[in-house]
């Protein structure tokens, strides 16, 4: 997990280069009634390609060629085919100036932007990196990077005035945005330390939860009943302010990645948001042992506490394996309790 500055550039020369990921991770964890399931909690399979068009031109596209998980906006299971996580044009004027248009993942932290379970210490992924803003957006990005007093830094702005093409377009359970605006800018303070700040104003545009606590069980209906026919999405009212902070260390033996994200209360909409830390210890050749600690605070008030101790294994460049036990003291589900299984590739 290299030091990344916002939205890299498309990498590789040649006019066509073809690659993915895959990953099924396995949990038995406590349901909300009290139960524990064994269940496939997230089953991902995503096709990438991309090369250049000329001396400044290149493209990009990811598509989730398969997708089953639960790490939507409601903690619903929701199921994606050929759906586009990223698919843009840029042109490039120099290091300094790039131009995306299209749909592109959105630039606010570090893990939205390398969030690949092989890429990732983690089978679950942190609230903070998803549930307060959408993960991908359509409009344009304006990004660059650049010597800042000997350090490399880096930027990435965006603007989304219509939203997403179809909120509803595979995803009934995503949150998307109605429109957006805001930016990321990071530097590498030291060698393999880099701080990044994130800041923009959305609107969002996200699924209906029902009338029952934020992280309850009351979804409007029964469970199966919201997953046969997902409730009606719900907006701000208004634009929100969110606000961003991120650190990656890499050393030899030792790695630490944190964020927060934060949207600010208005006189409609609560505030919402948490920060997590990521820790991971080298025990001995491709075994790291993995930690990781969050705090989040959804808008029905009150927070969550969550726990993960695991270990993570890259016995080679291209498979990883995952295996620990996530603890809450808030059991939901968008935080799971259990145990969790996972096995990931990138080719």
């Amino acid at each position: 997990m290299a030091a990344q500055l916002p939205a890299p550039p498309v990498v590789g020369p040649g006019l066509f280069q073809l690659g993915g990921w895959g990953d099924l991770t396995v949990g038995r964890a406590w349901q909300p009634d009290g139960t524990r399931k064994l269940q496939a909690t997230d089953l991902a399979a995503a096709l990438m390609a991309w090369g250049q068009l000329g001396a400044r031109a290149s493209y990009f596209v990811e598509l989730d060629v398969a997708k089953r998980t639960a790490e939507t906006w409601t903690g619903l299971e929701a199921n994606q085919r050929f759906a586009p996580v990223r698919m843009y044009l840029e042109y490039t004027f120099s290091d300094l100036f790039r131009v995306r248009a299209g749909r592109f993942l959105t630039p606010i932290g570090q893990w939205n932007e390398a969030f690949a379970a092989p890429l990732t210490w983690t089978p679950t992924r942190p609230l903070a990196t998803f549930r307060p803003f959408a993960k991908s957006l359509t409009g344009l990005l304006l990004a660059g990077s650049g010597d800042l007093h000997g350090h490399d830094a880096g930027y990435a702005l965006f603007w989304a005035p219509q939203g997403d093409y179809d909120h509803d377009y595979d995803d009934p359970q995503e949150s998307s945005f109605k429109h957006a605006v805001g930016g990321r800018a990071a530097v590498e303070l030291f060698p393999g330390v880099t701080v990044g700040v994130s800041a923009a104003r959305i609107q969002r545009s996200r699924p209906y939860t029902g009338e029952g606590p934020e992280y309850g069980e009351d979804y409007g209906g029964t469970l199966s009943d919201t997953l046969l026919s997902p409730p009606v999405r719900n907006e701000d009212a208004t634009s929100r302010t969110l606000l961003g902070f991120d650190l990656k260390w890499e050393g030899t033996r030792a790695r630490i990645q944190s964020g927060g994200t934060w949207l600010l209360q208005t006189a409609t909409e609560p505030y919402e948001g948490g920060a997590f830390v990521v820790t991971a210890v080298r025990i001995a050749g491709p075994v790291w042992g993995v930690g990781e600690v969050e705090r989040y605070q959804p808008v029905g008030g009150g927070s969550a506490d969550l726990g993960y101790l695991g270990l993570t294994a890259r016995p080679g460049s291209h498979f990883v394996i995952k295996v620990g036990r996530e603890l809450t003291d808030r059991t939901s589900p968008r935080i799971p309790d259990g145990w969790f299984l996972s096995l990931s590739c990138i080719f």
